[in-house]
């Protein structure tokens, strides 16, 4: 019975880290991101921020929204220098470089 409630838990974190770190409603490209004055790639952040703990998906699973929105904007300027970092170079700024990178940031904050 114990190994059947663990493993149970464990798929039902696997699936709620999942849900969480589906691609957010504002996926945007290194040229995109690129193009962005200062100012509007902060509040493209922090609207990938908010489309990701507003969601259905984290009321669906009963995750403590809040602490991953609060997770996520404590490592928002964090996320900024890893998405200019990675669009600065050629190798890491592929189609989905910072869809990945925000996914990351996600798991770290839910996990």
């Amino acid at each position: 019975m114990t190994r059947l409630l663990r493993s149970m838990t464990l798929a039902g974190t696997l699936t709620l880290l999942g849900a969480l770190a589906a691609p957010p409603a504002e996926a945007i490209s290194c040229r995109q991101w690129e193009r962005m004055g200062p100012d509007e790639k902060t509040n493209t952040v922090y609207r990938m921020i908010d489309g990701t703990v507003s969601g259905s998906r984290g009321r669906q699973y009963h995750v403590d929204r809040g602490a991953v929105g609060r997770c996520l904007e404590a490592s928002a300027q964090a996320i900024e220098y890893d998405f200019d970092g990675a669009c600065a170079d050629p190798r890491t700024a592929g189609k989905e470089a910072l869809n990945r990178i925000f996914k990351n940031y996600i798991w770290t904050c839910a996990g």
